[in-house]
Order: C-alpha cells, then sequence, then structure tokens
C-alpha cells in the first residue's frame, strides 16, 4: 500500500469545505450595514437603472431593495470559483467572468419582473420558480465548465462516464423542467388542474372510506374527522412530472412504450396525490398528519434515489440492498430528529416561519438519504469517504439553516419550500456521488 500520497476523497473533502467556509464569509460580509451601504445598494440601484434603459420602466410599481441585489449568489458562486484548487490567475479570471455574468443575468431578472408587475401571476412565477432556476442552472453550469477549462480537459469530459441514455435524461429533464417552471402561470391558475385536484380530493375519500375511516370530498376539499385539506393546483403539480417525463422519453426502447408512458402520466400522478393525502389516516402518534402529506414527495423521492443507488450497485440482487439502506437512513433520520428537538429545547431554538416544518425537517432528512444512499451501494468505498461524506454533510446543512435563518431574519427573504424540498434531496446526492467519484472503489 503506498503512503504519503493523498486521497482523493480528501481533496474533494478539503475542496467542500474551503468552499462552503469561503461562501459563508462572504455571506456574512456582505450582510454587515457598512458593506451593504458601500457596495450591495449601490450595485443594486445600477442594476435597477440599466434593466430600466435596456428592457423599461416597470409597469406598475416595484420596490427594488437589497434582497434583489444578487449578492447571495454571488457569494456561493465566488466559493465555488475561489476554493478551488488552481492558480490565483484562473481563479481570479473565472470569478470576474462570473460576476459580470451573475449580475447581467439578475439586471435582466429585475427588468422583467418589473414589466410583468402587472400580473400577479407571472411576477409570481418569474420571482419564485423561474428566475431562481435561471440563476442556479446557470451558475452551475459556468462553475462546471469552468472547472474543467481551469484542469485543462475537455468539457464533454463531464459526462464521459455516463451511459447515451443517462446523458439523454439528464439532458431532457432539464428542459421539461425548465418547461414546467416557465408555464407555471398556467397551470397553477388552470381550471381543467383545479377538477383534476376535486378528483384527487374524492379518490382519498373512497380509499379512506374502505378502511373504515370516515371521510368526504366537497368540490377539492377532503374532510376527516381531524378537518378540511384543501387540495389545490400545486399540490399536484409536482416537480416529479418533468423528472417522470425525461424518464420515460430517455429510456422507452420503442415509440409504443413511449406513448403509454406518457399517457400513463396523467392517471400515475392522480393516483400519487390520491395516496399522499391517506397520510391524513396515519396514527397521531407518529406526528403531525400535515406534515406527512406536505413531505410525501420529498420522501417519496427519497426512497426512489436509494433504490436507484441499490440497483446501479448491485443489479438484479438491489432489493435487499435498498431496504437495508431505507431501514439504515429512517433509523438514522429518526435519531438524528430525537437529538435535534432536545438539543433545540435545551438551547431554547429561535423562532423561525415555517409553516410546513421543511427547514426543520432538513438536517435529520439529509443526513438519513446520505446513510440510506451509502448504505445501499455499499461496498462502493471504504469507511474513510463515508465519515468525511458525513462531516461535509453536517458542515452544509448547518450552513444552509444558518442562511435560510439570516435571510429571513435580516433581510425578510423567505426561501420558497419548494426550493428547500429540492435542496434537501440535491445536497446529500451531489455529496454521495463526489465522494463516490473520488475515493477508490472496493470490489
Amino acid at each position: 500500500m503506498l503512503t504519503g500520497i493523498p486521497s482523493r476523497s480528501t481533496d474533494a473533502s478539503k475542496y467542500v469545505l474551503r468552499g462552503v467556509a469561503v461562501s459563508l464569509g462572504l455571506f456574512g460580509l456582505m450582510h454587515l450595514a457598512s458593506v451593504q451601504a458601500a457596495v450591495v445598494l449601490p450595485l443594486t440601484q445600477m442594476q435597477a437603472t440599466v434593466a430600466a434603459w435596456l428592457i423599461g420602466s416597470p409597469a406598475a410599481a416595484v420596490e427594488v431593495t437589497l434582497a434583489c441585489s444578487g449578492a447571495d449568489a454571488l457569494a456561493l458562486f465566488l466559493g465555488a470559483v475561489l476554493a478551488y484548487p488552481t492558480n490565483w490567475r484562473t481563479r481570479l479570471t473565472g470569478a470576474t467572468v462570473g460576476i459580470a455574468l451573475v449580475v447581467g443575468l439578475n439586471t435582466i431578472r429585475i427588468g422583467t419582473l418589473g414589466r410583468a408587475a402587472v400580473s400577479p401571476a407571472w411576477f409570481t412565477a418569474l420571482h419564485i420558480y423561474i428566475w431562481p432556476s435561471i440563476l442556479t442552472l446557470t451558475i452551475a453550469g459556468y462553475v462546471f465548465l469552468w472547472m474543467r477549462v481551469a484542469d485543462h480537459a475537455p468539457a464533454r469530459a463531464v459526462f464521459a462516464g455516463l451511459t447515451q441514455p443517462s446523458r439523454r435524461f439528464i439532458g431532457l429533464t432539464i428542459v421539461f423542467l425548465g418547461i414546467f417552471l416557465a408555464t407555471s402561470p398556467l397551470y397553477l391558475e388552470s381550471a381543467v388542474v383545479l377538477a383534476c385536484a376535486g378528483v384527487v380530493a374524492r379518490a382519498a375519500a373512497a380509499a379512506l372510506g374502505r378502511v373504515g375511516i370516515a371521510a368526504h370530498a366537497s368540490a377539492n376539499v377532503l374532510w376527516t374527522g381531524r378537518g378540511g385539506f384543501v387540495v389545490t393546483q400545486e399540490c399536484i403539480a409536482t416537480p416529479l412530472i418533468p423528472v417522470y417525463l425525461g424518464a420515460v422519453c430517455a429510456y422507452s426502447a420503442t415509440w409504443r412504450r413511449l406513448a403509454v408512458g406518457v399517457v400513463a402520466a396523467l392517471p400515475l400522478f392522480v393516483a400519487l396525490g390520491a395516496v399522499r393525502l391517506l397520510m391524513v389516516a396515519l396514527p397521531s402518534s407518529l406526528g403531525s398528519a400535515l406534515f406527512f402529506v406536505h413531505a410525501f414527495y420529498q420522501l417519496l423521492v427519497g426512497v426512489i434515489v436509494v433504490c436507484l443507488a441499490a440497483f446501479w450497485r448491485h443489479g438484479r440482487t438491489a432489493a435487499g440492498h435498498a431496504a437495508g439502506g431505507i431501514i439504515a437512513g429512517t433509523m438514522s433520520g429518526i435519531l438524528l430528529a430525537w437529538l435535534l428537538a432536545r438539543a433545540t429545547a435545551y438551547a431554547g431554538g429561535a423562532s423561525f416561519d415555517d409553516p410546513q416544518g421543511a427547514v426543520a425537517f432538513l438536517p435529520a432528512y439529509q443526513a438519513a438519504l446520505y446513510v440510506a444512499l451509502w448504505v445501499a451501494a455499499a461496498p462502493i468505498a471504504g469507511w474513510r469517504p463515508f465519515v468525511a461524506g458525513c462531516a461535509i454533510v453536517g458542515v452544509t446543512v448547518t450552513g444552509s439553516v444558518l442562511v435560510l435563518r439570516a435571510l429571513a431574519a435580516s433581510a425578510g427573504v423567505l426561501v420558497h419550500v419548494r426550493d428547500v424540498r429540492a435542496w434537501a434531496v440535491v445536497g446529500p446526492v451531489l455529496i454521495f456521488a463526489m465522494m463516490v467519484r473520488y475515493a477508490p472503489a472496493r470490489r
């Protein structure tokens, strides 16, 4: 065994920890009152002025505040670039070009929001769904491309280890997610989608009645002994739909299978919506029924991801490994949730507007998902990468919660619950993939 050579998992861990530290440091610096007055506010005003010159004056009164500056996106982006192990000339070049890209996109964002201010539906869709996704995807794409350039490797090497169907799945999913976000004003106010919500409520009421639980549906409201549960368009328009369509289009071997998969989307997600509402029948000893209703798709995606990891590693013998991963992850999540509850009660945690419990659930869920992925894919690597990944999960989830609290406390910005739930899944998956990529595989 060779000694004195640092493992790639160690290098990756150091990079992630440096990146998180730099991002949090820049985030704190940009929220100092003196820096906001001297740098962030003038930057925001400049972007608003340029946006009005390029796109036109706002169609209605819009308040451009410090939260519109794009400073938080810059902090995350600069953390990833400045912490990367390359020479400082390359880092500063990448940072300069990236800053121009982020500021330019954010200027266009401010302008389009101003023009869309007369339409509350379009303004909400652009502000909460479309522009955050565009900024995130653009920054991520730029950072990965810059990393390849910094390593003097061809950009296509990013996908070298993926099969052709997997590449199609990733590309099609991104396209379908973009369409899903861009058309959100249409389906979030659609009478047809609302009618589907009514079908979901009636199906759930019928299923509950068959198991002896008193329930009935009125329009799109499910009534049980615990009260009424309103099923809206947003409840059934889950981001899993574009992911499902991407998988169907990428992996269907024939046109017939493709057609069947696409047609099956509507009944499948209506059925999933009804199953989601069945969470109201869970015993109260397990926790709030509303919590499980709201977290249903997040939990479902976690199970699917663990099963895929087991299948990727073990093929036809994946069922037992997937079950072991899910059990291990569940036990880890329960233990961590109990420890967090005790710590919060002891320390007297600060109040936080989290009506669905998504932020409170974030630490336990991310730790549980990471453990579940590792157990399901065992023995992909040794214990050292696993422990390093656990440390990274702990740092990132702590930083995430601190950032969310700071945004709410200092800027009055509440991150959309859908974004919190998306990060809950994406974070552990990325860390797991990174540790597997940089750790020597065990056969």
